[in-house]
């Protein structure tokens, strides 16, 4: 009896453990006693079926594949998540629920081995290139944060090519391009293109850029002939996609600072120094001390008694009298993107407003005077499916810009620059009280004196 006991006692232990492997069994391949099949259909957006589209159950290597026509059934259950693939398509995934039959439409996705580049005057896909060509996006150019030039966006951004920035002048910090070095002492720059026409790049703002390639060698630039032989930028901007109207609006605000400026002594210093100077070459230098400044009159020049011996002694830091410690840029841009199946549309505008470093006094003349720039940037961009074969593109874009200086500037940026820290601190103040403004006379019989 005993025996007996035990036996029936193995045999349950071992229908237990049948019974629980079945059950992970059952847990990890994914079938459930509730267990549906799911037919549906999986389509491209122009509403062809998808040949050998995936469908398989997310988390386990079971699945399907589509006919010809795009159709397919599977069996899963409703807590199922199925994802549906194919190459060249994104990839989608569906709870399945209380479904029975779910139809699924795929968005193309463009690989890299398909992306189209722009060569000469067609395009080619990326795969098929041979020449030195290189592209950016501008998912790239707008990474460069604190530009407001495409040219400067380029910097860093396009291997070969080199940017040099010699300005910070409003209005002109579009900086050199040259591609792979100098070839002239004369000329060195590219030749741009803005979707096939040779325009400025200081036209077109960042936001409204698609791609911009650059042609290096000369079996990329053979077609552009002579013009072509510094290289060749050619700038794509945006175009309108199949959809809903598509609003996009950015501003972007620049804060710009000297990296560094030099220091000078103030009257004080500078004239003390001065003084130890002429005490040293008394001895060859006796007509020296005609002009050494005595103590109590260098201590006005410091530490001045009322407004009348601060404007006779003057303590002027040309540095702060003249120029901001920054400098503000706006930067907004507004664009509308989309379409139907007969036309597609991507128009944009873009305000630009550059500040200036250099202080700006009340001249009582009813004018600001300084340094500024106002750019606005206006782009329509219409595409028209006329036929099945025949597409009907129209670019229309505009550009117009205020550049302000003063008067009498020559373009010789680094003047003021220097004429800031050649005047000596003890020479007029800007300003006085009674609002007349500091002047410095020339020597005028220096100035006829004959050469």
């Amino acid at each position: 009896m005993k025996q007996f006991n035990l036996a029936i006692s193995i045999i349950q232990k071992r229908l237990y453990l049948v019974v629980w492997c079945i059950s992970l069994l059952i847990e990890f391949s994914g079938f459930s006693l509730n267990a549906q099949t799911v037919k549906g259909t999986v389509k491209s957006a122009s509403g062809e079926g998808i040949p050998g589209a995936t469908v398989s159950i997310k988390g386990t290597s079971r699945g399907t594949s589509a006919n010809k026509d795009g159709a397919f059934f599977i069996a899963c259950t409703p807590k199922t998540v199925l994802v549906f693939s194919s190459v060249g398509y994104k990839t989608q995934e569906v709870l399945v629920g209380n479904k029975t039959s779910i139809n699924v439409v795929l968005e193309e996705f463009q690989s890299a081995l398909d992306e189209v580049v722009v060569v000469g005057y067609g395009k080619q896909k990326k795969e098929g290139v041979v020449a030195s060509v290189t592209q950016t996006t501008s998912k790239e150019l707008e990474r460069a944060g604190g530009v407001s030039s495409l040219g400067a966006a380029l910097t860093g951004n396009v291997p070969g090519l080199i940017t040099n920035a010699s300005t910070g002048l409003p209005g002109a910090e579009d900086p050199q391009i040259i591609i792979r070095g100098r070839s002239s002492w004369n000329n060195s720059d590219p030749l741009i293109l803005v979707d096939g026409v040779e325009r400025p790049m200081n036209s077109v703002d960042i936001s409204s850029v698609e791609t911009i390639t650059v042609l290096k060698d000369a079996s990329a630039t053979a077609v552009f002939g002579s013009r072509g032989a510094n290289g060749v930028i050619l700038i794509t901007t945006k175009r309108g996609k199949t959809g809903k109207a598509s609003i996009r609006a950015t501003v972007n605000t620049i804060v710009k600072a000297p990296s560094k400026l030099p220091q000078k002594y103030d009257s004080y210093d500078a004239l003390r120094i001065r003084n130890d100077a002429i005490e040293y070459e008394l001895v060859t230098k006796p007509e020296g001390w005609r002009d050494y400044l005595p103590q109590a009159i260098l201590n006005k020049y410091r530490n001045p008694a009322n407004l009348q011996e601060a404007e006779r002694y003057p303590n002027v830091d040309w540095e702060k009298a003249l120029f901001n410690s920054y400098a503000i840029s706006n930067n907004a841009n507004l664009n509308i993107s989309g379409g139907t199946n007969f036309v597609k549309y991507f128009t944009s505008a873009d305000f630009l407003q550059e500040a200036d470093l250099f202080k700006i006094y009340d001249n009582k003349r009813g004018y600001k005077q300084g340094f500024g720039f106002n750019r606005l940037n206006v782009r329509s961009n219409l595409d028209f499916q006329l036929t099945p074969s025949t597409l009907f593109k129209t670019n229309l874009s505009g550009s117009y810009g205020v550049r302000k200086s003063p008067w009498g500037f020559t373009g010789n940026q680094y003047g003021p620059w220097i004429d800031a820290y050649a005047a000596a601190p003890d020479l007029f103040l800007p300003q006085y009280a009674d609002g007349s403004w500091g002047f410095y006379a020339p020597n005028q019989a220096r100035a006829e004196t004959p050469h």
